[in-house]
């Protein structure tokens, strides 16, 4: 019992260093830039040593995918949410377009430094990146399969439209193509054809 005691308390100590890591990490970033932060910076900012800091991820990079891990899970919460709240399928998979288009218009657009660590996260096709669009696939393919059900949607394999609608949603959804249209108009643009893409999947 005290074995396990101490090594909660070792484990929660270790989690609790990895947290204070990543929010100066990401603090840093917003602030400097990713490619303009060294380890020593977030050492520093931390009151610690580099080898500190290495003791909990084993490069800069580490660091770098850590953080993108977090902003996208932060992302897949929101849309968990709205898939277990009230609404017809149509709905809840228009709410989930709108939703995904302003997380990521004000975490990876209007934020340039974040901006810049998604693009070369993107480029480089991190873990975290895949993962992320998979989980957005499976998040489609679990409400157009109750559309399906509910006879809201023309009858199909959830799965392959749920990939196809991912692709075809992209516009709305991949951060590079929202900075790229990112006017006043971004947001009316947004709803209209996220109204558009759910039509599509009507009967």
């Amino acid at each position: 019992m005290i074995n396990d005691a101490a090594e909660n308390t070792i484990e929660i100590t270790r989690q609790e260093n990895v947290t204070r890591i990543l929010d100066a990490a990401e603090r840093l970033f917003r602030h400097y830039g990713y490619s303009k932060t060294t380890v020593a910076d977030i050492a520093r900012d931390l009151g610690m040593s580099p080898a500190n800091v290495y003791r909990f991820f084993e490069s800069k990079d580490a660091i770098r995918d850590a953080i993108c891990h977090r902003l996208l899970e932060q992302e897949h919460t929101m849309v968990e949410k709205i898939i277990a709240s009230p609404g017809t399928a149509a709905e809840r998979l228009e709410r989930i377009i709108l939703a995904i288009n302003s997380y990521n218009r004000c975490q990876f657009v209007k934020d340039k430094r974040i901006h810049e660590l998604v693009e070369v996260a993107i480029a480089e096709n991190w873990e975290a990146v895949q993962n992320h669009c998979n989980a957005l696939k499976g998040y489609y393919a679990t409400v157009i399969a109750e559309g399906i059900a509910s006879g809201e949607f023309a009858k199909g394999d959830p799965v392959a439209t749920a990939e196809s609608f991912f692709v075809l949603s992209a516009g709305l959804c991949h951060p590079t193509l929202i900075a790229q249209n990112n006017d006043e108009e971004a947001e009316t643009r947004a709803r209209g054809a996220a109204v558009l893409l759910v039509r599509s999947l009507r009967p």
